[in-house]
Formats: structure tokens, sequence, C-alpha cells
């Protein structure tokens, strides 16, 4: 429960601190005066982020305290031990003009992550926002699960995370496959391209020379024949000549050792014309240049050339580069009987899940049943007669975190016209009341101590506005409650009476907040009931506080 809040520094609100107590609060207070900067210093409490633009004065630091007391179960005995919590929480909150935040427990420096964790279920904070959310059909299963045994969604999810954490595995596992798969296709058609082509570097070294001889054959054997001309078949030829003259030195070579050098030296010089008129001969006797082997040639080349351009400067490196894949391939291990053992243990958690899934909805739709029975019943009490609502539900094709369903709220407010998704039928009050309808329904089940409803009474007067707050202090006698609202009856119901002015202190307006007396609260009735204090609006004042239920 909320005993204390303080504010200082926020928006309109220069310095206000607020007392409450047990059963219904009520504010109230005219338009503009800061009813709702109450409810923004409350959720500052709670761990919401700051607007800058909340600041009052920039030269100042926004300081939000409240003390809460309970017993606090939802904390761990580490967490407790820390701040010294027992039965009462003093949180305290400072930000300054750069937005820096100082977070106390107890008067124990804190993080905003710790205070959120403290302070989670203090309070449920209810107004437009809280209404968007009963019209988004996404929420409406979150509403539903209030009313059901939360086990039941604690075994599902349990059951549907080892589902999820398995397929994910199983999942990554054959993405890897897949991709091993791909990697064994590439690197198979490497090593082939490499191995099909036979690489012999030494010969494969003198491709380039082949190729040449190849493509300028006719102009070797031109060269070759006139060669062979000058050095063994012309009348006159070098070969001839040498010889004659290598027998008359070598028949003198005895006389001295230069001539001995001179016959020898013509002696290799006739050995050397005889191989190479030996290989010129050779020459002449090749066929002439053959086209398909001069292009086996080039396209042996041009491969060559590729393979070296994509795995290594030389043949030598494409070589290694090929023994590289072969072990590459040899150390590639795809273990099938393992993949089917896991897709097996997937799709045996995926059957668990889904029966607890099946439980877990199955539940629901009990729950459902009894929640709309309440709920009409509430409605009715609430001026909605002969109201229908029920919950809708829609499978999914898939398992999910919500379990394979989604809800949704129909109703019908006017007899004769089927249910509809309540987004679309149900005008402000009407929501008004469903949203207040719910509230009271879970109010048994629901931890939380403290309910703020802002301005839950919109769109609703006359009879309707009694029945609420009606509805509001039945509510309050299980919990706190606190209620910003404009309707008089409402405020006439509360256990204590806050009122909001505004006025103008400087060049700045300021509001100051009360807690009424009981001759207080007549005035302040009246003024909502008439615009103005008069002796009517002064008695209708006295009865709404002599009329209201026992709450009071």
């Amino acid at each position: 429960m909320l005993n204390m809040l303080r504010v200082e520094n926020l928006s309109v609100i220069e310095s206000a601190t607020v007392e409450f107590g047990e059963g219904l609060n009520i504010i109230t207070g005219e338009t503009g005066a800061g009813k709702s900067v109450f409810i923004g210093a409350l959720k500052l409490l709670l761990g919401e982020r700051f607007t800058r633009t909340l600041l009052r004065d920039e030269e100042k630091k926004l300081v939000v305290e409240g003390v809460f007391n309970g017993d606090f179960s939802h904390l761990s005995a580490d967490t407790k031990e820390q701040f010294e919590i027992e039965d009462e929480v003093i949180i305290r909150r400072e930000i300054d003009s750069a937005g820096k935040n100082r977070v106390y427990l107890n008067g124990k420096l804190a993080t905003v992550v710790q205070l959120k964790e403290v302070a989670e279920g203090f309070a449920d904070i209810h107004g437009q926002h809280e209404h968007q959310r009963l019209l988004n059909p996404a929420c409406h299963i979150e509403f539903l699960d209030s009313a059901v045994d939360g086990r039941f969604k604690a075994d599902y999810l349990e059951a549907y995370g080892r589902y999820q954490e398995k397929r994910k595995k199983f999942e990554n596992i054959r993405s890897d496959i897949t991709r091993t798969l791909k990697e064994k296709d590439i690197l198979e058609f490497q090593l082939n391209e490499i191995e099909s082509i036979r690489i012999d570097p030494a010969a494969d070294e003198r491709l380039e020379e082949k190729i040449k001889m190849l493509s300028h054959m006719e102009k070797i054997r031109e060269a070759a024949a006139t060669s062979l001309n000058y050095l063994k078949d012309g009348e006159v030829n070098a070969s001839e000549l040498i010889g004659n003259a290598s027998s008359l030195m070598a028949s003198v070579a005895d006389y001295g050792a230069e001539l001995a050098s001179a016959a020898e030296s013509l002696a290799e010089a006739a050995y050397k014309i005889s191989d190479v008129t030996a290989f010129l001969e050779k020459m002449l006797d090749m066929q002439e240049l053959d086209p398909e082997e001069l292009n086996r040639f080039m396209d042996r080349k041009f491969r060559l050339a590729n393979l070296m351009k994509k795995y290594g400067g030389t043949l030598e490196e494409v070589i290694l580069h090929g023994q590289a894949i072969k072990e590459r391939l040899d150390n590639l291990f795809l273990d099938e009987d393992a993949m089917s053992k896991m897709e097996k243990e997937v799709t045996s958690l995926y059957d668990e899940a889904l029966k607890k899934a099946d439980k877990l909805n199955t539940a629901r739709k009990k729950a459902a049943e009894k929640l709309s029975s309440e709920i009409v019943k509430n409605l009715n009490e609430l001026e909605l007669r002969n109201s229908v609502f029920n919950l809708e539900f829609f499978p999914q094709d898939e398992l999910d975190e919500l379990g394979g369903i989604r809800a949704e709220f129909y109703i019908s407010t006017n007899p004769g016209f089927p249910p509809a998704p309540l987004a679309r039928v149900a005008s402000g009050g009407e929501i008004s009341r469903v949203m207040l309808s719910l509230k009271d329904v879970f109010a048994e089940s629901d931890k939380v101590g403290t309910l703020v409803f802002d301005e839950i009474d919109t769109g609703i007067s006359g009879k309707t506005a009694k029945q609420v707050a009606k509805k509001l202090g039945s509510i309050a006698r299980g919990k706190q409650v606190i209620v910003i609202t404009h309707l008089p009856v409402v405020a006439a119901e509360g256990n204590r009476h806050f009122h909001i002015s505004k006025g103008t202190y400087g060049d700045k307006a300021r509001t100051d907040v009360k807690e009424l007396s009981a001759y207080e609260r007549e005035e302040v009735l009246a003024l909502m009931i008439a615009g103005e204090k008069t002796p009517s609006s002064i008695e209708q004042a006295k009865e709404l506080l002599t009329g209201r239920g026992d709450n009071a």
C-alpha cells in the first residue's frame, strides 16, 4: 500500500505531500491543476523513464519520494537484506536537469533496474493507456490469464522453452550441415578441376616453348634447310671445311701445345656441327604444322594459367592446394544417425509442449466462461443491462509463447445484436465500465495492493456514475484504490478526499494539494455539482456524502 507520496519540482507542482490511506482515496481538481502529475510521480517511483520537459525549475532537481508497506514476498532474500526491507520501503528518486538519476531504497543507493525489481506489483495504474490495452485484441489473453491458475502457463512455458531450445539447436546443426554439404560440393569441384589436368611441372613449364615452335614451324623448317646447306649439303659447306682443317691441325698437334689446343678446338667444332646438323635434319623430318596439336597446347596453357590464378601463383602451389582440399574432404563428417535422433527429440518435445498447451487453453476456456458470466453481472450493475460478453478463441497454425491461440473480447450492449469485437462497438463510457468490471473480477486474484484509476469515469453520468462509484467502493474494501475523478458522485464515495488547486505565484503557475475536512469536502462537491457554492449545491453535496455506500 502507498502511505505517502511527496513531489518536488515536477511540472506545475513546486512541492506537495499526500498521505494516502486504506480504502478509496479520491483526488479532484479543476482541469490543468495537476491531478495527473501525481500519476506521473507514482510512475517515476515504479521505475518509468523521465521526460526532461516535466522539470518545473531547471535550476533545481526533481524529487519524488514514496512510502510503501506490505509483505514484499516477491523479493529475494538477498534484495531484502541489501536494502534492509522488512515491512516498509521508502523509495526516493532524484533527477537533475541533465537527466542524471539517483535512486535510493531505504536510504541506500540503487539502480533503476533494482528499483523496478523492488517496485514490481506495488501499484497498478489505469488510465487512457490502459483503455487502449483493453481495445487492443493482442492484450486480451493477458487479461484472461489473470484468471487462470498460473501453474498451467508456467508448465507450458517450461515445456515450450525446452522445445524451442532443442529446435533451435537442431536447426543450427542442420544449417551447419547444409553449409558443409555446400562446402563439400565446392571442394570436390575444385579438386576435380585440379586433378583432371594432371599437372606435370617439368613438362608443363616447357609448354610455352612448344607452342612457339609449333606456331613458327614453317619458318623453322626453312631456317633448318638453309642451315643444313651451309653446314653439310652445299658444294662448299662448313662441315667439310672444318673437318679438313681439323685433320690438318691434328697432323701437326704434336709440335706444340698451342697447335694441340687449336686442333682440339677444331675437333670440338666438328663434333658440335655434327650435333647441330643432326638436330636440323630431325627438324626437317618433323611433319608440317598440326593445328589440332597446337590448339591442345594452347588450351592446356589457358587451363593451367586459370588454376594458378585461382589457387596459387605457381604450378607447385596449385598442387599443394589440391592436397589441402583432399585433407579437408577427409575431415568433413556428417553424423546422419545423430541428426535423426535429434529430430525425434524435437518432435517429442513439441508433442509434450502441445499437450501442455491443450491443458492451458482448456483452463483458459473454462476461466473465460466464468469470467464472461461475472463481467456480465458487473455490467448489469453498472447500467449496461442485457449485455452479452464473451471471449472468442482463434487457434494459430504454430505454437508460440501464448500457447498457439489468440483470444478477443466480444460484446453486445444492445438486445438483438450479436456480440462483436469490443474495440469496434464499445463507446468510451462502456470501455470504462468494462475495465472496471475486469478489475473487480480480478481483484481477489490480483496481488497488486494499490489500484490507481485516472478518470475511469470518463463518458458516464447520472445513475451510471453512481453505480461506478459503488463499484469502486466495493473494490476498495479489499485493496487501496486511488481515483482521479471529475464526477461528484464518485468523489463522495471516497474514504479520503484530496483536492488540487492551482494559482499563480510570481510569474509561474503552482499547484497545491490538500486533504479535505468534512466541511471543505461539502464545498468542493458543491462546486463540482454546480460550478459554484449555492445553498442548493451544498445541500446536494451533503446528500451525496450522507447517501454514499458502506465504504464511507
